[in-house]
């Protein structure tokens, strides 16, 4: 028997949105296809670690981000329900192309009508559904999306406020401080001022 171990790191907000409700383990019986993904991914992770071609190291990183990716998919088929956010959301035709939309361009001035025909779906159908397996509304989650791209820019760069706004789609500071402070907890001021 082989027991390989590894790990991958996410922020706490990452973390949140990726895996806050996926379970501690997720069992990948032998035979299936995603078993089959995640033994070939190690093997060529093994094959780069072991003989350190040129990049060895980014080739082998993101080998082990599509090993990742089978195991979700391999849980989101197995459990759809199981999940919620944004992961259950892949799950759902209408509600994937939605998301795809949204995080295509997250400063479009979207309304749910726009984000209906993306999905191929009428305005209320879209928002049950979005509801039921993201577990908030469409423009809850874009809010927050938004949010989510001017984290890291408010903490890591020096770009003003106004800026940040207009490239998440807010029209001005102030509209983006009400966003930041609803889901942060904070300004984004004091944000960008407790980075470390």
């Amino acid at each position: 028997m082989l027991l390989v171990g590894g790990r991958f790191s996410f922020g706490a907000r990452a973390q949140e949105l990726l895996l806050g409700t996926l379970p501690p383990v997720v069992h990948v019986p032998a035979g299936t296809s995603q078993a089959e993904a995640v033994e070939w991914a190690l093997a060529a992770i093994d094959r780069e670690l072991l003989h350190r071609p040129p990049a060895s190291t980014l080739v082998a990183e993101h080998l082990a981000v599509v090993m990742l990716i089978h195991v979700l998919r391999f849980h989101l088929a197995r459990a759809p329900r199981a999940v919620s956010g944004w992961p259950a959301g892949l799950a759902d035709p209408a509600v994937a192309a939605v998301l795809r939309a949204l995080h295509e361009a997250p400063a479009r001035s979207w309304t749910v009508a726009d984000l209906a025909r993306a999905g191929a779906v009428c305005r209320s159908t879209l928002a049950a559904r979005f509801k039921d397996t993201v577990g908030q509304g469409p423009l809850g989650y874009l809010m927050r999306w938004r949010i989510e791209l001017a984290s890291p820019r408010l903490r890591d760069g020096t770009e003003t406020l106004a800026a940040i706004a207009r490239s998440v789609g807010y029209g001005s500071e102030s509209a983006l401080s009400v966003a930041f402070k609803r889901v942060m907890g904070v300004s984004p001021r004091d944000y960008r001022e407790r980075r470390g």
